[in-house]
């Protein structure tokens, strides 16, 4: 996988927005087989970031890398102004992940997945709003 550089997105002044996630250089492999090649990410705190690729092009690994489930072989890792290697705890504790098979159904809408993320994250449950009649 080729190594790229996202854009630094800046705000005003020229001043770099805050940082959720930050890779440098993050590389992985699974005995001889390389998986991630030094992959470089600049994720700006509150923007809105898919990662998209074919199959077997490394998305699940990295981001079971940058939630702390595996380990990476190299890289200067950063999520939520924590270091990963020196601080996976504090990791933990500032980010939520929820894997595609909560994602939203064609037929269940949000919801429900939404519903169970709110509550593994101890959420205050609210009444749903009333249905809307039908015109």
């Amino acid at each position: 996988m080729a190594s790229s550089v996202m854009p630094t997105t800046r705000r005003g002044e020229g001043r770099p927005s805050p940082t959720a996630i930050s890779a440098v250089g993050l590389r992985k492999s699974y005995g001889e087989k390389l998986v991630l090649d030094g992959i470089d990410l600049h994720i700006p705190a509150g923007s809105v970031f898919a990662l998209l690729g074919p199959n077997g092009a490394g998305k699940t690994t990295a981001v079971k890398v940058l939630s702390t489930l595996i380990g990476a072989d190299a890289g200067e890792l950063h999520v939520g102004g924590h270091d990963l290697a020196a601080e996976p705890q504090a990791v933990r504790a500032a980010i939520g992940v929820t894997g595609q098979f909560t994602s939203p159904s064609a037929r269940g809408g949000g919801s429900p997945p939404n519903s169970w993320s709110a509550s593994t994250w101890w959420t205050p449950r609210r009444s749903p709003p009333p249905p809307t009649p039908a015109a």
